[in-house]
């Protein structure tokens, strides 16, 4: 292949790419509670620093702020549009192919760049995190720069390392804890591709670890040692960012919670721990087709490569431990999960798939091997299109045919057919889900759990825990995707509360979570926050803070959304709160209902009846 053709190939890929996840960019929907927290850090300063999620400076998201800064760069740029922050996910997506690229070239050449770098953007689950808003995208991309970093340490340039310490931090600090997972692979290969002497090379590593940490904890530092009045950290027990990095974001992923929303979603969202996990029905079509021959490539390289050079050693070593260390975190993690998790595997299984492929393409026995990589991947491949059979069901054959043809092509020597039967059989099985996840709708629900391909499964329960019945599931539902609309209903509300304290801290409080408060932060400019955080279910604030919140004037109207009261009739319980563990939640609503007045709706218009019950905690 000459440079030009490469040029023009890497080209076509990343114009796929981009096609492939800024389609309909601006009418897709976005997880509603990044994108008003993104609003927020737009208009507010502080917001802006602690990644807050409301302008009146209560309560911040459950992530760090990274990913929110450079979204907001776009909405700076180009206004306050979602898709102005899709935008940037696109563009960070298609960044992370071409940093790809770069990095399998100069590990395994020019094929095995390309075609790393097409399987890295037809992956299902990289398709439905950067059609998102969620961290995953940045996080990928600067794992990515760290991985490009170290292998141009070969040359004896340590600093490399240190800017590969540098992307590691950076990447702690767009979704924390997740950044270190490929801290294995990484030093490994730092260690085999240096020159010098093996202490010299194990000093330049543990330089670069020590900057790694550095950055990783220059944010939590400062926001702990901030001197002023801060948002509560959210999705904590006591405002601690430790506790968010190492709790909520760390050994709760890792084992579970045992109070809150790690207790009340479980390991539910993406099937319970084990060997097999990557592989199950939800898991599985999302990352999982090319995983078996990424390990079995990476299994026979261990066997083949001793006398290999130091750089491609290196480069088995960084695909290696990025993808073992991967597979072991995401297999046995008992907390909370997310089968979007995995897109941080995507690079690596991308990686050594296409190495895999090509280098068994030059073998000497390459007309059997190469063949036979190709039909165990397409049996595969049927294996994960059966879990979905009414839905294009005709390609799980063609996916076999395909590979039949392979081997046919490869017995008669016609190297050509074989390679482009070969490549249409390994592709055709996740490129379906993906242009699928760019062509099918999503819901504002389905941006809590992003998935590619045909959903399988219902993600109410597994965003909010609720099991009261369809009624309740079904109020619930409407009420999250109506997170981007503010009813008349809920402009009477705001305006009521306006003109009645148009001085307090927050003007309106809406109790249970963001999703409640989401239409007034998306679409006004006034300070409402949501009581709770996320869920509901934070300190934020306790129900002990409200006598003194109220006297401050920093408070005097709650609204508790009309879906709470039905939830609570539907499971037959006093309180109108889902979750029996739902921490400071009820215990705030029993104060409200004692200690504030409902106002009558008559008295704030014609249709706020509609939008529940709105408390007066100033008493007349």
């Amino acid at each position: 292949m000459t440079r030009k053709a490469e040029r023009v190939a890497v080209g076509v890929v990343l114009a796929v790419s981009a096609v492939l996840w800024g389609w309909a960019l601006g009418g897709r929907a976005l997880q509603p509670y990044y994108v008003a927290a993104v609003h927020s850090m737009t208009r507010d300063v502080t917001a802006f620093f602690f990644a807050g999620f409301d302008p009146a400076g209560v309560v911040t998201v459950d992530k760090p702020p990274l990913a929110f800064w450079a979204q907001a760069l776009g909405v700076v740029v180009f206004g306050f549009h979602p898709w102005a922050i899709a935008l940037v996910q696109v563009v960070e997506g298609v960044a992370a192919v071409f940093v790809l690229h770069r990095v399998v070239r100069r590990w395994a050449g020019p094929r095995a760049a390309l075609l790393a770098a097409a399987l890295f953007a037809l992956t299902p689950i990289t398709a439905a995190i950067n059609r998102d808003n969620l961290p995953d995208t940045l996080l990928v991309l600067l794992l990515l720069l760290a991985a490009y970093c170290v292998t141009r340490a070969d040359g004896g340039g340590g600093r490399w390392l240190v800017w590969a310490g540098v992307f590691v931090g950076l990447g702690f600090l767009t979704k924390m804890l997740a950044a270190w997972i490929v801290l294995p692979g990484l030093a490994l290969a730092a260690f085999v591709v240096m020159p010098g002497s093996r202490g010299r090379r194990l000093a330049w590593v543990g330089l670069a670890g020590v900057v790694t940490v550095a950055v990783s904890l220059a944010w939590p530092v400062a926001v702990s040692l901030w001197p002023g009045a801060k948002p509560f950290v959210g999705s904590t027990t006591d405002g601690s960012v430790w506790q968010l990095a190492f709790g909520y974001n760390g050994l709760t992923r890792l084992v579970g919670g045992s109070g809150g929303y790690g207790a009340a979603v479980g390991t539910a969202l993406g099937g319970g721990p084990g060997p097999l996990r990557l592989f199950d029905a939800e898991v599985g079509g999302q990352i999982a087709w090319l995983l078996p021959l990424a390990l079995v490539s990476l299994v026979v390289a261990a066997f083949r490569g001793r006398g290999a050079a130091p750089a491609v050693k290196a480069g088995w070593a960084l695909w290696g431990g990025w993808l073992v260390a991967g597979v072991v975190v995401f297999s046995f993690t008992g907390g909370i999960f997310h089968a979007y998790y995995t897109a941080e595997l995507a690079p690596a299984i991308a990686a050594l798939a296409a190495n895999g492929l090509v280098t068994a393409s030059t073998w000497p026995h390459a007309r059997l091997v190469l063949p036979a990589a190709v039909a165990g991947t397409a049996v595969f491949a049927y294996v994960l299109l059966d879990r979905t059979p009414d839905w294009l069901p005709w390609l799980r054959y063609t996916v076999l045919v395909l590979a039949l043809l392979t081997v046919v092509a490869a017995s008669l020597r016609a190297s050509r057919v074989a390679v482009v039967t070969g490549l249409a059989a390994v592709l055709a099985g996740p490129a379906a889900f993906a242009v699928d996840t760019a062509a099918r709708p999503v819901s504002v629900l389905e941006t809590a759990d992003p998935g590619a391909g045909p959903p399988s499964t219902s993600a109410v329960r597994h965003v909010v825990g609720i099991s009261t019945g369809s009624g309740a599931e079904a109020g619930y539902v409407r009420f999250i995707e109506s997170s981007y609309q503010l009813s008349p209903g809920q402009r009477e509300v705001l305006a009521y509360a306006q003109a009645q304290a148009p001085s307090a801290g927050v003007v309106l409080a809406v109790e249970g979570g963001t999703y409640g408060a989401d239409p007034f932060v998306l679409n006004t400019d006034a300070r409402v926050a949501p009581l709770g955080g996320y869920l509901g279910f934070d300190p934020a604030p306790s129900a002990a803070d409200l006598p003194g919140w109220v006297a401050a004037g920093k408070l005097r109207f709650v609204l508790l959304p009309r879906v709470f009261l039905e939830i609570g009739r539907a499971s037959g319980r006093a309180s109108a709160i889902p979750a029996a563990d739902a921490g400071e939640l009820p215990r705030r609503v029993a104060w409200e209902a004692k200690h504030c007045r409902p106002v009558p709706p008559a008295r704030i218009g014609p249709d706020a009846a509609s939008v529940g019950v709105l408390f007066d905690c100033v008493r007349p």
